[in-house]
């Protein structure tokens, strides 16, 4: 998912109807959630970690999600590749880090 998608399943799960209700509930500021929803800015790991304990969500899958993201947005393949095994394996070792240079 990306981040506006777990912005909107944070609102979901709590009832929010606002954005700046979501800022409050993330700690975020509402002028940043703006910054989130108008430009293609990826979530911070400080932002994931909230969400993924907000939404009940392993902190790594969505870490790996906001970083696919920006590595993404970077045209970093490779780096891209990386946190997708991240997140498909649901944990970073050796063999995912194996896979990256192989």
């Amino acid at each position: 998912m990306k981040t506006v998608e777990y912005m909107d399943a944070v609102k979901t799960a709590y009832s929010l109807t606002s954005d700046y209700q979501l800022a409050k509930k993330l700690g975020e500021s509402p002028a940043r959630v703006s910054q989130y929803r108008a430009k293609p800015v990826s979530m911070d790991d400080d932002l994931a970690i909230k969400i993924a304990y907000l939404l009940d969500l392993n902190p790594l899958t969505v870490l790996a999600d906001a970083h696919i993201e920006r590595e993404f947005k970077r045209g970093n393949d490779s780096l891209v590749m990386f946190w997708q095994e991240v997140r498909k394996s649901g944990r970073m070792d050796t063999k995912v880090l194996g896979k990256m240079v192989a």
